[in-house]
């Protein structure tokens, strides 16, 4: 009986050939990979290092390279490696604008910034004509998103900060009436002080005077002095860090007897300008790190193990800046810019470290805001409030 097998020929000719298949496939496995490597993602991250911003806006690149590092090691987006760029605005509108003219030269696919909403308003005019989504983390004037379809934010805006602080000033405070003090160079301070005032008297208050002042000549006591006479039970001012010290730090010499609330501009840091005099001052926040979430804890543990203090609410909404535009991305399959806004628009119910976050019709999330006080030398962390 004849037996019959493969020929040792046609057994050579087979594992050649299934060799020379598995080292192409390893090739193309490589040469993708290498693709992806030299073909990044590239985000830009756009605010002030230097100027008058600068101080208080350098969290925000701490914050965005922990993020980048983060996503990094998940698998970056889409397979690909996300590279950070990081520029300067030097803290005025036209620095933001020429920012964001380099970012898109060097092949940024997104944007991150600005803290100030001025500086936000004149980079996403040029993002906008670009076709290149922008979140801001920071800037809350409604004018920011109103820009186009392409600009988004993290944070809140005026017109939700306003009226959640009113209704904390009426509703936990007992506040029947107010004074409004107004930095008239930002368009940040004139934006929450018009929301403030039109939620407060909604809700019943009464505002008994709003005044402007000039924040690069600024005379405090001249203000005080009439707000004492109006005797106020609350005295506002959204403002920034130098202007809400000399205002709240020099209150009790004035015999003002109100209480003092600013808007998210501040935080604990107020105890560096005028110490003890900080205490008691209430302030909107986009974020606590007390807040009791799973995400918030996780957040606040990764983020000190890796890149040190949470300091600002800024460093959560930076974080969640650019988780938002992965899962943008990944959800569009692509970075083009068209197909990426669309995604964002439809994302809802996005769960984020500074809460849950769907995007209204401009771009702006319908999400919670916390209200803190100062106390002791740090942060008392009160309430979240759902406007």
């Amino acid at each position: 009986m004849a037996v019959t097998g493969i020929r040792p020929r046609e057994t050579f000719v087979r594992i050649v050939g299934l060799s020379l298949m598995l080292s192409i496939l390893a090739l193309a496995v490589f040469a993708s990979s290498e693709a992806s490597a030299a073909n990044p993602v590239r985000i830009a991250m756009i605010t002030a290092k230097t100027g008058e911003a600068g101080p208080t806006n350098s969290l925000s690149f701490e914050a965005a390279r922990y993020s980048v590092n983060v996503i990094n090691g998940d698998r970056g987006i889409l397979g690909r490696p996300v590279e950070l760029l990081e520029y300067d605005n030097q803290s005025t509108p036209e620095g933001s604008a020429e920012a964001a003219r380099q970012a898109l030269a060097d092949g940024a696919v997104a944007v991150v910034g600005c803290n100030w909403s001025s500086h936000s308003l004149a980079m996403a005019e040029v993002l906008q004509k670009a076709r290149i989504p922008m979140i801001t983390h920071m800037s809350t004037n409604p004018a920011v998103t109103w820009t186009g379809d392409y600009i988004f934010r993290a944070c809140f805006t005026d017109e939700l900060q306003g009226a959640g602080l009113a209704h904390f000033a009426g509703d936990k405070l007992r506040a029947k009436t107010a004074v409004i003090l107004v930095d008239r160079g930002r368009t940040y301070s004139k934006g929450l002080a018009k929301s403030f005032a039109e939620s407060f008297e909604a809700e019943g208050g009464a505002v008994l005077w709003t005044a402007e002042y000039d924040s690069g000549n600024l005379n405090p006591d001249m203000y005080l002095e009439n707000v004492s006479q109006l005797d106020p039970d609350l005295l506002f001012v959204p403002g920034g860090y130098a202007d809400v010290a000399a205002f709240f730090g020099r209150t009790a010499r004035h015999n003002v007897r109100a209480a003092r609330m600013s808007g998210d501009g501040i935080s604990v840091k107020l105890y560096s300008y005028i110490g003890e005099l900080a205490d008691g001052v209430y302030f909107s926040g986009h974020w606590n790190r007390w807040v009791n979430t799973r995400l918030s804890r996780e957040f606040v543990r990764e983020y000190e193990k890796e890149s040190g203090k949470i300091r600002e609410n800024t460093q959560a909404l930076v974080y969640d800046s650019f988780m938002l535009l992965r899962e943008a991305m990944e959800w569009a399959g692509t970075t083009d810019g068209p197909e990426v806004r669309d995604a964002l628009f439809r994302i809802s119910g996005f769960e984020g470290v500074t809460g849950e976050i769907t995007f209204d019709r401009n771009g702006d999330p319908i999400k919670p805001l916390t209200i803190n006080q100062l106390r002791y030398g740090g942060l008392l962390y009160l309430e979240q409030v759902h406007p």
